[in-house]
């Protein structure tokens, strides 16, 4: 008995040494490397190839030919011992594989930033690079590819690949000055491209230099001169896209919600045009991964930062100063600063529009006060197979305030207003490229606004000494948004690519409300929602695509379901010629209610759906359009109908009366887009043909009239020329026939200015090196056309017959003198 269990004991010691190995997907490479390390084994092999492959594994082997042999499985890989030495090499018999599948990653040559969304070729099936610049492709047929990649500013490569991973494709952009080399026929994708999705326009950043006012507010200048997002008005908070309500339009950027495009200086952004590498514009129509929005969507994406050295850029106007360090931290590791702010006043008191001020017989004296200042933050961090990971922050503050006094013979009206805004914000990110060519991608995001808003009126009689408070009033608002998204694609034959993907969304939402130093309104809103969707991009033909879809939210604040099936339809010639179409149902939980105040004064106020009090948004969207392009001539035709249930408006008679009525709206339009290029020069013509109406119960008649963001025509042209190498002169000219501007909110008159603007910019580009530098002007509103902006204008009662309105955020002719350097 005792033989027999001293002979159990020592069992797995007569078996050999336990080899225990826990790998998932891990290089093979790299899983040799650990065996060797814990277990003092000897290898030789081919460490390049062997890293295109990936192993999983757990267990315990009490053999390690019987390890190697369970890890080399599958693979045209054999081994051999010769000594204490595995030697590891290709097998000689080949492996018919079941599909051909090519994995890459474009790239700026310069830099090596990822180049998101570009556009890829592999034969006939075209394909967009995700927020990696990674594709993936699987053939049947084809072992050699013939590849064409592009990107806007950067010339084409076409080239040849064959199967396999870990490709790169290198672009140079058109703006930098190449070497003294002539190069014939070269093709450049340029600055804007459209047709290639429904109500989807991807625009160049490089561009954005060059354009009139190009410094602080290069996103929002690019932005405004796009078909269908309006121009005039130059709206501050947000974007009005096809017809869209304010709060209904959202930008993003690196996956964090903007609250806000513009600041009160109409040439600064929310964004810094550093930070920028790529812009989106969804109009309408847009898939199921997208947000849940009854309007328009921006999606912009930040640099990566430098791989192969520091970069240091540094830009000063005379409004701001704006610094950015891209500094590479490894070989793969970067991290990228950004800082700017005003270093002056910029506001004085001639830049504050009054415009009934000359009606008056005593004049009104205005005291403004703005600063701004902002920060980005970014590390990233990159793979061989174009994984990428990346954390990004921002914070910006900016504040606003002005006093207006009219002195009187027997008193003095006095008013002071201010508003602060302060953003914040911060995004994870993780994207994964897989072997077999799948790809996933984790997102997290969370940002908040947290604004001021103070308004103090008061009569002092200088008789009496005596002061009376007509309003003192102070709202808080803080609003915030955190998402955690995941998305799995799969890789299909090149005839289908399937996507699905769940998110989490939590909005919080207070407000407060102070009257005279007394509590009014004290509220604080969280809701949670879970939201599920997939969508199947499927090749019916090489000239006809289909992408189904269908999105799914359930909200446990309004503690319902709400389902939006999308469908979009695609069909290109192997030509120049290209049309598409797309229907989908759009729901919004966290939306904008306007507000008439008991002044007469428009705004809008954020609120948290419940399906209740505050219906959730309902929205139909119908969109059609058409392209054509060849010999670098674009036209560019998109129609659209968009329907929009669950408005909110309150109406605020007086301090302590206001009433809340529900509405409904619709807009349609057409929008005509011309652009050419030729050698450096581009030029582009865009016409907006839009309708949008409303109606609310407490319109004297039951019937429909304009919305206030509702403009006719709005019309834009745009130029940019090199010349003489190294100077750039553009020129940018907008008309629109402008908005409604009712005397309240029950009366069916209004007034309707038009709005003309034109900019101009000369830039001097220099390159000595690695020295890169800019001088130049910009003349904002060169013809000084005096314009009404929306929803910027305060009324201010001064007697029974006068009222003036204090346009607060109102910028006339504006010159700006800059320089940019960049080494």
């Amino acid at each position: 008995m005792i033989l027999f269990f001293w002979l159990f004991l020592c069992l797995p010691l007569l078996r050999g040494q336990a080899y225990k190995v826990e790998f998932t997907e891990k290089p093979l490479n790299k899983a040799l490397i650990e065996l060797r390390q814990e277990y003092d084994v000897r290898f030789s092999f081919d460490d390049r190839y062997l890293s295109d492959f990936s192993v999983s594994a757990s267990g315990t082997f009490y053999s390690f030919d019987e390890l190697l042999n369970f890890l080399l499985r599958g693979f045209p890989l054999q081994w051999e011992s010769m000594g204490d030495v595995y030697v590891i090499y290709r097998s000689d018999k080949t492996v018919q594989p079941s599909g051909f599948l090519i994995l890459g990653q474009v790239l700026e040559k310069d830099t090596g930033e990822p180049l998101s969304f570009s556009h890829v070729q592999i034969g006939n099936h075209q394909m967009v690079t995700d927020v990696k610049g990674s594709f993936s492709f699987v053939s049947s047929q084809d072992t050699v590819f013939q590849v064409k990649a592009s990107h806007l500013g950067c010339f084409v490569v076409d080239t040849l690949l064959f199967p396999g991973q870990n490709h790169r494709i290198y672009l140079t952009p058109f703006s930098y000055d190449l070497p003294e080399v002539i190069v014939r026929d070269n093709i450049v994708a340029r600055s804007i491209q459209m047709g290639e999705q429904p109500g989807m326009i991807s625009l160049n950043p490089y561009i954005a230099d060059y354009l009139p006012g190009n410094g602080d507010n290069a996103v929002f200048n690019l932005l405004r001169l796009q078909p269908g997002v309006v121009a005039a008005g130059e709206q501050a908070n947000d974007l009005i896209i096809w017809g869209s309500y304010e709060g209904t339009s959202c930008v993003r950027f690196d996956g964090m919600t903007i609250w806000g495009l513009k600041n009160f200086n109409d040439n600064i952004s929310a964004i810094n045009p550093f930070m920028t590498k790529n812009v989106e514009i969804f109009k309408g129509g847009y898939d199921a991964s997208h947000e849940d929005l009854a309007g328009g969507m921006v999606n912009i994406t930040g640099k990566t930062g430098r791989s192969h050295r520091p970069g240091y850029h540094l830009f000063i106007n005379n409004e701001t100063l704006n610094g950015m360090v891209e500094a590479p931290l490894s070989e793969k590791s970067f991290l990228t600063l950004a800082y700017r702010q005003t270093y002056y006043d910029l506001f004085d008191a001639e830049d504050i529009t009054n415009s009934s001020s000359n009606d008056l017989q005593y004049k009104i004296a205005v005291k403004p006060e703005y600063h701004f200042r902002d920060f980005n933050a970014k590390y990233s961090r990159k793979q061989e197979d174009g994984s990428l990971f990346y954390i990004s922050i921002l914070g910006g503050d900016d504040d606003f305030a002005y006093t207006a006094e009219q002195e009187r013979e027997r008193n003095v009206i006095y008013q002071s207003s201010s508003e602060e805004n302060h953003q914040l914000g911060g995004a994870m990110y993780l994207g994964k490229n897989r072997k077999n060519g799948d790809r996933y991608q984790l997102n997290a995001a969370w940002s908040g606004l947290f604004s001021t808003y103070a308004v103090e009126r008061n009569i002092s009689n200088a008789g009496i000494n005596r002061r009376y408070n007509d309003i003192d009033q102070e709202t808080a608002t803080n609003v915030g948004e955190g998402s955690l998204k995941f998305d799995y694609n799969f890789q299909f034959l090149q005839s289908q690519r399937l996507t699905v993907g769940i998110e989490g969304i939590r909005n919080n939402l207070s407000i407060s409300e102070d009257s005279a130093n007394f509590t009014t309104l004290d509220s604080d809103y969280s809701g949670a929602r879970m939201v599920a969707f997939f969508y199947d991009k499927i090749s019916l033909s090489s000239r006809f695509g289909l992408k189904p879809g269908v999105r799914y939210n359930y909200s446990f604040y309004a503690s319902s379901g709400y389902l939006d099936p999308r469908l979009e339809l695609s069909y290109r010639t192997p030509g120049a010629f290209s049309a598409n179409a797309a229907w989908g149902s759009y729901h919004q939980f966290l939306v904008k209610s306007s507000l008439y105040d008991e002044t007469g004064n428009f705004r809008y106020v954020w609120s948290l759906a419940d399906g209740q009090d505050i219906p959730v948004l309902d929205a139909q969207h119908w969109v059609m359009g058409t392209s054509w392009k060849r010999k670098n001539f674009t036209v560019n035709i998109d129609g659209y109908y968009k329907t929009v249930s669950g408005l909110t408006r309150y109406v605020r008679f007086n301090q302590s009366e206001e009433s809340v009525y529900r509405g409904e709206g619709y807009s349609y339009g057409l929008d005509v887009f011309l652009k050419k290029d030729f050698d450096a020069n581009s030029v582009w013509i865009s016409y907006s043909l839009a309708r949008a109406q409303e109606q609310f119960s407490y319109f004297p008649e039951d019937d429909y009239r304009r919305a206030p963001h509702d403009q006719r025509h709005e019309l834009k042209v745009a130029g940019l020329m090199r010349f003489l190498k190294h100077f750039h002169f553009s020129a940018a000219y907008v008309y629109g026939s402008g908005f409604p501007l009712y005397a309240n909110y029950l009366s069916e008159e209004y007034t309707e200015p038009d709005y003309s603007r034109l900019d101009v910019a000369l830039v001097y580009r220099l390159m000595r090196g690695k020295i890169k530098a800019e001088a130049g002007l910009s003349l904002l509103n060169a013809l000084d056309h005096y314009n009404v902006k929306y929803t910027s204008f305060e009324q201010i009662p001064l007697d029974q017959l006068y009222t003036a309105y204090i346009d607060a955020e109102a910028v006339t002719f504006t010159p700006l003198v800059f320089f940019k350097m960049e080494f």
